[in-house]
């Protein structure tokens, strides 16, 4: 394996980290929370034993829960669009990205949402978000997205009351 390869986590890998569904092996999931996109199978292998380096990354790879960079999708640059009221996502307010005006908001991607969403939950919810966690990253349409928000919302106030599903709408609005 070339070991330059530089390699970034889809989103079934972004969920696995955020979930410990426990699907992986312990060597295989330290090498999946150290995927950043920035580090090159070379600066991985000291975290595997010597010669594992390679099969673990065609695992995670074959799995879904790594790619190359070069297979990821580009990132989009932020297209910022003229909306009367704030963009929502799951009926959340979404934060600015490089502008001050209420006027101009940058929207997220559905799959930006689903992770802020996720990481949110996780952050709250330790092992509990796991089930909904997997419901969200399935979700197709900003709708369904915001069903499931609801959802979490309702399983947030039953476990920690009022006052964290304040907290959890503040981590999805980026503030």
């Amino acid at each position: 394996m070339d070991e330059k390869l530089v390699y970034t986590k889809t989103a079934k890998g972004v969920a696995e980290v955020a979930a410990r569904g426990g699907v992986l092996s312990l060597s295989a999931r330290r090498i999946l929370i150290m995927v950043d996109g920035k580090r090159s199978v070379a600066d991985l292998a000291p975290l595997a034993r010597p010669g594992e380096i390679d099969g673990l990354i065609a695992t995670l790879e074959a799995q879904g829960f790594i790619q190359r960079m070069q297979d990821a999708e580009p990132p989009a640059a932020p297209s910022t669009r003229r909306v009367p009221d704030a963009p929502t996502v799951a009926g959340v307010e979404l934060h600015t990205l490089g502008s001050e005006s209420v006027e101009e908001r940058t929207l997220l991607t559905l799959d930006e949402a689903k992770r802020r969403t996720v990481r949110a939950l996780t952050d709250r919810l330790g092992p509990d978000a796991e089930i909904i966690s997997m419901r969200i990253e399935q979700c197709r349409t900003a709708d369904e997205l915001r069903d499931r928000v609801k959802e979490a919302e309702r399983i947030i106030a039953g476990l920690l009351g009022e006052a964290a599903v304040a907290d959890f709408l503040r981590a999805l609005r980026g503030r």
